[in-house]
């Protein structure tokens, strides 16, 4: 078995717990899940086949379903609570949580169980409790995880066992309290559990889910990764980190790299959102073995729909002989998903431990690739990783989507405290992974940008998977280099577009840049005893010098 069960250490466990075990509860199956979807009364069931659905112990004509969640087609970070930071106000919270739950087992309730990882090192056994009128995210939630049935069971009982206690996962939309209009979400990470309270979006439970398996595994002297990761001709596998809208999933998923591919060189891709790289036995294992990807791209009848599971807040339209379509592309509202294989391309659950890692940044002062060569720095400009909200990702004000952002190491769904990250990515790079930046967005003054193509990335990518590039000291920012041979291998006009200038304009955007990212760690450090100097060091040491540019004794 891969968890040890002991009784509850705190009352959030022992009220979550509890719930699972009232007379109006039941355990349930992904065959009866989806025939009660079928039957739920907001869930449009398409014509289109659900991909394999033998693998599901589904009927063979089982069909792909679609539910809209209304308004909010996104996560609601702001909704979320830690136990952990609540201080006097626990105990109301407390309160709050049991009249959830004795509301919620007021009525017919379900209990899912499902495995997160797909390693024999590392598989969590998780569980699921709610409505029976929420069966369709039930059912989401149960083939995005390693469902409980042969032959992810078989995995999990041969797995190693791991001192820490089963997920717990409350979920109940209909949950309604007028001090919380956006909903509410507790997590008590210390004991592995979590209530999500008043909201529909399938991706908090996912993203819920994903949140304790990540802490577990830093427990277990794990790095908590929020990226892709895939290995190229069975070379040392490659990283990549980033918010939704950064590339993240096209820099993984793609078999080609834009054509810079040989046709010999073969693509395994481990996964495009969540694993652990385990430090102790020197490897990366994936948790999820399906993908809950972004349908802006999947145009009428794509033939990737081939692949598809499930669809959530994407429009189905009716053609003349009757058949239901998926139509998506984003048409019908922002942020439309499916769940679908990983099976359209060559795919792995493990792989080594990455001998490269990537920070996908949205920061117009750096170039489309630069490498660290320190190791303090790698950590900081992880920790400092700069982005702009991807539109309909989350639940955020309009205004906000054209800031620029902080989300540290790409992982808004971070429950544990940032230095836990901190460290294992720096024991990480101790061991020999070599650290780079990738911007992905455009480089430039802003109203001067120049955009930053997908192929170009993908091509970068691929030259430094092949170890091509060559570097040279980038002398305003001690500690990255930039390439010297960009022209060569990108095309000729890539130092003129791309190549950072000594320009007073550019020089003192770049340290309004820099400093951004050194007042958000001194912040996490000075105000949160979050952070440790360490990794705010090379940032003050590389504006120091650029001060110096731009005012000279």
């Amino acid at each position: 078995m891969a968890s040890i069960q002991r009784p509850p250490r705190s009352a959030w466990r022992a009220m979550l717990e509890s719930a699972f075990y009232a007379n109006s509860v039941r355990k349930t199956t992904i065959p009866e899940l989806y025939e009660l979807a079928l039957k739920q009364s907001e869930v449009m069931a398409t014509s289109q086949p659900f991909y394999k659905p033998e693998q599901f112990d589904l009927p063979a004509d089982a069909k792909i379903l679609v539910s809209n969640d209304g308004g909010i087609v996104g996560r609601t970070a702001r909704a979320r609570r830690l136990v952990r930071q609540m201080g006097a106000e626990k105990g109301e919270y407390l309160r709050i949580l049991s009249e959830a739950v004795y509301q919620l087992n007021k009525r017919e309730g379900l209990w899912l169980e499902a495995i997160v990882g797909l390693h024999p090192d590392f598989a969590i056994k998780a569980n699921l409790i709610s409505p029976a009128t929420d069966a369709k995210n039930m059912f989401d939630w149960g083939i995005n995880f390693a469902p409980w049935m042969k032959p992810w069971m078989d995995m999990y009982n041969d797995s190693r066992q791991i001192d820490e206690p089963d997920i717990l996962v409350l979920a109940d939309p209909e949950w309604r309290d007028s001090r919380f209009p956006d909903g509410l979400v507790i997590i008590d990470e210390d004991e592995n559990c979590a209530a999500l309270l008043g909201l529909r979006y399938f991706g908090e439970r996912k993203k819920g889910t994903l949140t304790l398996a990540w802490t577990i595994g830093t427990r277990q002297n794990m790095v908590a990764c929020h990226g892709g990761i895939k290995t190229i001709n069975e070379k040392s596998p490659v990283a990549v980190f980033g918010l939704s809208g950064s590339g993240k999933s096209s820099l993984t998923n793609s078999c080609n790299h834009a054509g810079t591919l040989d046709e010999n060189e073969k693509v395994t891709v481990i996964h495009d959102d969540a694993f652990l790289i385990d430090l102790d036995a020197d490897n990366t294992v994936a948790l999820e073995p399906s993908l809950f990807d972004k349908t802006d791209a999947v145009e009428f009848n794509d033939p990737s729909i081939k692949y598809f599971y499930s669809a959530q807040n994407v429009a189905v339209t009716q053609q003349p002989d009757g058949s239901r379509l998926l139509m998506a592309e984003d048409i019908r509202n922002d942020n439309g998903r499916c769940i679908k294989s990983r099976d359209m391309f060559n795919h792995a659950d493990s792989c080594a431990r990455p001998g490269s890692v990537i920070w996908l940044q949205k920061d117009p002062s750096l170039p489309p690739v630069s490498k660290i060569s320190d190791i303090g720095l790698a950590v900081a400009m992880g920790a400092s990783l700069s982005t702009m909200r991807a539109k309909g990702v989350e639940n955020v004000p309009v205004e906000e989507l054209a800031k620029l952002v902080i989300e540290p190491f790409a992982n808004p769904f971070r429950v544990h405290p940032l230095m836990v990250d901190c460290q294992q990515f720096s024991k990480l790079f101790k061991l020999g992974t070599e650290c780079y930046v990738m911007n992905t967005h455009a480089f430039g003054l802003p109203d001067k940008e120049i955009n930053i193509t997908l192929q170009l990335s993908l091509t970068i990518v691929t030259n430094i998977v092949r170890g091509t590039l060559e570097w040279k000291e980038w002398e305003t920012f001690p500690g990255l280099l930039i390439p010297k041979n960009g022209a060569e291998l990108f095309g000729a006009d890539y130092d003129e577009k791309f190549e950072p200038t000594n320009e007073i304009a550019y020089i003192d955007f770049l340290r309004k840049r820099m400093q951004d990212r050194v007042t958000y760690l001194s912040n996490k450090r000075d105000l949160e005893n979050d952070m440790e100097s360490a990794f705010i060091d090379p940032l003050v040491a590389a504006r120091v010098k650029i001060d110096k540019m731009l005012h000279p004794i």
